[in-house]
């Protein structure tokens, strides 16, 4: 009898007492992955937007747990029942956490049935799930009755005592969930991002109950015998309970509704270098590549609650009764239980048909950190709401924090789940990502070092995932495989993936000359005179040609090229080296002297030799150097006066055949002339005018501004007394006192010339003082050009 009593209690305790995270934890590694998919909306609803999927299935997942806060097992009998049968079973491998606290936890169960995401656009994605989910809450037990229960009530310490328990405290739920997820980025400026989701859940419950006793009040008197005192407790089932069994797809409760919502914001410093250009379109984000630094997220989970349908035969009453004899009692089902109160105790005159069990909400907070490729490090706190003592019908979690490190590849990851609950107790697990089949546990660790093991759990899922991606790109250039028409080398879009190293828009593969730019018209070679002759095949790229030419000009259409060609501004003969000959003569009219009467070479194109050119032989010409008309025998007339140059004295003036092609000069104009070359006298051996001079100075200063053509030639010079360099430095400073007088008069500088000879050119015999008054003179000579 006790040995049965203690195994019934063991495997109630084992599976009911469990502190342990629910559903949303079973997987929390692969919950936060950045590759969760339609798995991570069970922790964060916004999770599915923006992530690295297209597509997600989950096929099938499971999960279970087993764990309690009052009961150790060591290692080798926890993993091998067969030896829960030994006789000497606690004392050998069973050990009580006695710590004065109550013991309170939760059992849970869960499967994930067919359930997928999809992505809308780039920005919004769907999901719907389909899941079972099994809750079990029992808290505020005693540690006085968990150790009579230990003891089958057989503890001598706590026997013949009344005892309490304030709060007890079950609850059962399991129902079905349908989900419909939208998530969507709410903002994205590039550094910051900011995305939110929400699940809408219809739910069916399958089973539920609840036991209550706000005030427990009881004694045991051996093992067998119970009092209870007035403890009044709210006890329902849902009618399912009372029947022949629970089925599944039989409604037991109105329509339920439930809803998580979510938040997330991601730190993106480094987001430039997920930037990639595809097919024309620049500056594209990668959809397969995750671009936080940090990840923060929020999540309230499970709002909501399901309406029983609640059995006849389970409703409130008081346990009042004393010395009950628990060896009568037999109980082997849900109807007999309820038949045995409803015969030892009252109900209530109220009768409920129905009851309202609230879901296992909770508030999270995800703290995802990715502090080198691939390798991440998340901080989750997992808050529990409603655990208040005043709602009967309640399930709810328990309030763990978790840290994981994990590495996260496309179709690989393994993460390190660390877990400390509200309890005090840690626990270390391995999670991981195998393809399409994900497997783990959040104890597996820390049970393989522990002698104590207070639970295991576990968890598998199988899924089919559809990675994002970006387009194929063999060679990288920007430009997919798909388009790309030189898949092999690196190109440019505009080309199409082919490369064009000149950028004149011709691929290479098709340029004759892929290193220069050049117009299609000339595959893709330079022409740089634009004469339509490819540079490459153009004897003259810089100057516009014909083609029939290489590309070299023919400027006189003479059919020889500008660069061969001596005239090419005048159509020629190729014997003449493209220069024309008009008289025929076989001479080039530019080496031509007469181009227009036919010569001989030796006379450079003329009948005969003609040295000037003027038509003229040189045996008759008397100017046969310089031209000139045959009339003056081919000497030049420059002034054209009628005086031939050579019989000109003033070639350039026109002038009088008497004064030998000079200008006229008037008699009154000589005598002022002469008049003051005799009248002009200077101080004795000086440079200085006689004012006797002035007068006749002033009419040839007069004269000479009348006679602009006129110009004249001041000569001086000195008798042969004296020092001969004296002589002549006073020669030159007497006709330079006669030029300045005469500027000063108004006559222009350049029209008066100045000599000087000293003593050099005496006109008398200087023995004699008349011939050297003589000598002593300023000679005046009027000259034309």
């Amino acid at each position: 009898m006790k040995k049965n009593k203690f195994t019934i209690f063991v495997i109630v305790l084992i599976t009911v007492i469990a502190i342990k995270q629910s559903s949303g934890q079973e997987f929390l590694p692969f919950s936060q992955s950045t590759y969760s998919g339609v798995s991570g909306l069970m922790l964060q609803p916004a999770s599915i937007a923006d992530s690295r999927y297209r597509f997600d299935m989950v096929f099938f997942g499971t999960n279970f747990l087993v764990s309690n806060n009052y009961l150790a097992f060591r290692r080798e009998a926890f993993y091998n029942p067969g030896r829960w049968d030994e006789d000497n079973f606690k004392e050998k491998y069973v050990f009580e956490n006695l710590n004065g606290k109550d013991k309170s936890g939760i059992i849970n169960i869960g499967m994930i049935l067919p359930s997928f995401m999809v992505n809308l656009n780039e920005k919004s994605a769907l999901a719907f799930t389909t899941r079972i989910r099994g809750f079990s809450n029992v808290d505020n037990i005693t540690e006085d009755f968990a150790k009579l229960a230990y003891e089958d009530f057989n503890y001598e310490p706590l026997l013949y005592k009344n005892l309490t328990n304030a709060n007890f405290s079950i609850q059962v739920n399991y129902w079905a969930e349908f989900g419909v997820t939208f998530a969507r980025v709410i903002a994205n400026t590039g550094k910051h991002f900011f995305k939110g989701g929400a699940t809408f859940k219809y739910l069916q419950g399958i089973a539920s109950g609840y036991g209550f006793v706000s005030e427990l009040s009881y004694r045991f008197d051996g093992s067998d015998t119970l009092s209870l005192f007035q403890s009044k407790v709210n006890y329902g089932l849902s009618s399912n309970f009372e029947e022949d069994g629970i089925k599944p797809l039989k409604a037991v409760s109105d329509p339920g509704f439930g809803l998580d919502i979510g938040f997330v914001y991601e730190y993106r410093p480094g987001i430039e270098k997920y930037r990639y250009n595809m097919d024309g379109q620049e500056g594209l984000l990668r959809p397969d590549k995750d671009k936080y630094m940090l990840r923060v997220g929020v999540s309230l989970l499970d709002l909501g609650r399901i309406n029983y349908k609640k059995g006849y035969y389970s409703q409130d009453f008081v346990a009042d009764i004393r010395d009950l004899d628990l060896t009568g009692l037999d109980i082997n089902s849900i109807q007999d239980f309820n038949d045995t109160i409803s015969a030892l105790f009252n109900f209530s005159d109220n009768i409920d048909q129905n009851f309202l069990m609230r879901l296992p909400s909770v508030l999270s907070i995800q703290i995802d950190y990715n502090f080198a490729k691939n390798l991440y490090l998340n901080f989750s706190p997992y808050i529990a709401l409603k655990k208040g003592t005043q709602i009967t019908t309640k399930s709810h979690h328990f309030s763990t924090y978790n840290l994981t490190p994990r590495y996260d590849r496309r179709w690989f990851g393994v993460a390190l789940p660390m877990q400390a609950d509200e309890f005090g107790l840690f626990r270390v697990g391995i999670g991981l990502r195998l393809g399409p089949v994900w497997i783990g546990s959040n104890s597996i660790i820390s049970n393989a070092f522990s002698d104590k093991i207070y639970g295991t759990d576990a968890y598998i899922m199988f899924k089919i995932p559809v990675f994002k991606s970006i387009k194929r790109d063999h060679d990288r250039d920007g430009v997919s495989n798909k388009l790309d028409r030189c898949p092999e080398i690196p190109g440019t879009w505009i080309m199409l993936g082919c490369p064009d190293a000149d950028g004149d828009g011709i691929a290479d593969q098709k340029d004759e000359c892929p290193a220069d730019p050049g117009p299609e018209i000339l595959n893709g070679c330079p022409d740089r005179d634009k004469d339509g002759v490819a540079d490459k095949n153009d004897r003259c790229p810089d100057h516009a040609g014909k083609p029939e030419f290489n590309g070299c000009p023919d400027t006189d259409n003479d059919g020889i090229t500008d660069f061969e060609d001596e005239c090419p501004d005048l159509p020629g003969l190729p014997a003449l080296k493209g220069c024309p000959d008009r008289d025929m003569d076989g001479i080039a009219d530019k080496d031509d002297k007469c181009p227009e009467i036919a010569g001989k070479q030796e006379f450079m194109g003329c009948p005969f030799a003609d040295t000037d050119n003027d038509g003229i032989s040189d045996e008759n010409d008397q100017c046969p150097a310089i031209p000139g008309p045959a009339r003056y025998n081919g000497c030049p007339d420059t002034d054209s006066d009628g005086i031939p140059d050579p019989s000109d004295l003033c070639p350039n003036t026109p002038g009088i055949p008497e004064n030998n092609g000079c200008p006229a000069i008037k008699k009154e104009e000589i005598e002022i002339i002469d008049r003051a070359f005799s009248d002009l006298e200077f101080e004795s051996g000086k440079s200085i005018i006689k004012t006797g001079s002035f007068q006749s100075l002033n009419e040839l200063a007069e004269l000479m501004i009348n006679r602009k053509m006129w110009k004249v030639t001041l000569a001086g010079h000195t008798d042969n007394t004296g020092n001969p360099e004296k002589n002549m430095e006073l020669s030159k400073n007497r006709t330079q006192a006669v030029k300045d007088y005469l500027i000063k008069q108004g006559v222009e500088e350049f029209r008066i010339k100045a000599e000087w000879y000293g003593q050099e050119r005496p006109v008398a015999d200087n023995k004699t003082p008349a011939g050297r008054q003589k000598n002593r003179r300023v000679e005046m000579k009027i000259t034309f050009d």
